[in-house]
């Protein structure tokens, strides 16, 4: 029964039978008060309560019939034509029904004599009626398809964005699965160039890539974080690379108050300054400055990275390393189109 009844549904069918009847009582009054001498001879009491309470009795169980009727042919999946024939066939059964039930409803509540009904009376009146009765049924039936098809494009719908978010899922994991070691070879190369050359700067930088190494871990299965909280991050990334270069990298980190707590990609920075710290040395250019800035621009989050290195032929083609190509493709996966990721190079005074 459970199967076939849907309490939502049935409560909306009968709130839809309720105001027509309603309707049809107001219009009642409303012509005998005018003074339609059709209405005059109805009394007040049958105008007001016998079609009202008779409804009330009859509606239910029918509504819960033409619902499992209807579930049973969506079900079954029937060809449109027999499932039109079908209901063709049960709105005449739906009117005979209704006129049945009204007629002995008069009976007992001695409305009408019994000795007064008869089939041709009873004919003529389902007749004369029947149009008003078959569009109720179509909108019945009509209500009930609209409910379940808007409900199946509901649920087509959410488990789409449920593979949607999957998929992104998986591809997320994929790339900081990329990511984690592609940062970490990075620094223990650099570790190990510092070995020979300065021991003591090299143990400073394994124990800060030790502590790095634990807020990776912390935010391992977050895919966004508070941009203040990804800041702090960096910065212990900031304490290696500034061990390694020395009084060569300087770095400045420069973030408007109001965009402290906005929501970014874990680890976004870092591969950004790598590159930067990476590609701006030369010989023209031996000490480095990097900054870093965030603010809000047009309801958007800029995030800036700059240095005073070495520029690039803006004509040129960029060939991505691993993190900076990690990077956008992170971008796309969360923010699909909503973003824009770009190299410009800076003319240095």
């Amino acid at each position: 029964m459970k199967k076939y009844i849907d309490k939502n549904l049935f409560f909306i069918l009968f709130a839809y039978a309720l105001i027509y009847l309603l309707y049809s009582t107001f219009k009642g009054v409303f012509l005998k008060l005018y003074g339609v001498e059709a209405y005059l001879k109805i009394p007040w009491n049958q105008l007001l309560f016998d079609n009202l309470i008779a409804n009330l009795f009859v509606m239910p169980p029918t509504i819960v019939l033409i619902i499992m009727i209807t579930k049973y042919l969506l079900d079954r999946k029937f060809h449109w034509k027999y499932v039109l024939f079908i209901h063709l066939i049960l709105s005449f059964i739906y009117i005979l029904v209704i006129y049945a039930f009204f007629y002995s409803y008069h009976i007992i509540t001695h409305k009408r004599a019994l000795e007064t009904m008869t089939w041709d009376r009873f004919f003529i009146d389902m007749v004369s009626n029947s149009n008003l009765h078959f569009l109720g049924y179509v909108g019945f039936v009509g209500i009930i398809y609209c409910y379940y098809y808007i409900n199946q494009n509901m649920k087509i719908e959410l488990q789409k964005t449920q593979i949607s978010q999957q998929l992104t899922n998986v591809k997320l994991e994929m790339l900081k699965a990329q990511l984690n070691p592609h940062f970490l070879f990075n620094t223990l190369h650099s570790i190990s160039s510092l070995i020979k050359i300065n021991p003591g700067k090299a143990q400073d930088m394994i124990s800060s890539l030790g502590d790095l190494l634990r807020e990776i871990m912390f935010i391992k299965q977050e895919d966004r974080l508070p941009l203040d909280r990804e800041l702090d991050i960096l910065k212990k990334y900031n304490d290696i690379m500034l061990i390694r270069f020395s009084d060569h990298l300087t770095i400045h980190i420069d973030v408007d108050d109001e965009v402290q707590k906005a929501m970014v990609p874990s680890l976004i920075t870092q591969p950004v300054v790598e590159n930067s710290i990476k590609h701006g040395y030369s010989s023209d250019h031996t000490h480095l400055e990097v900054k870093i800035e965030a603010y809000k621009k047009n309801k958007k989050l800029i995030l800036r990275i700059e240095n005073n290195g070495k520029t690039f032929d803006k004509n040129a083609t960029i060939n991505y390393g691993t993190g900076i190509k990690n990077t956008i493709e992170r971008l796309e996966t969360l923010y699909n189109t909503q973003y824009k990721f770009s190299f410009i190079p800076l003319k240095h005074g």
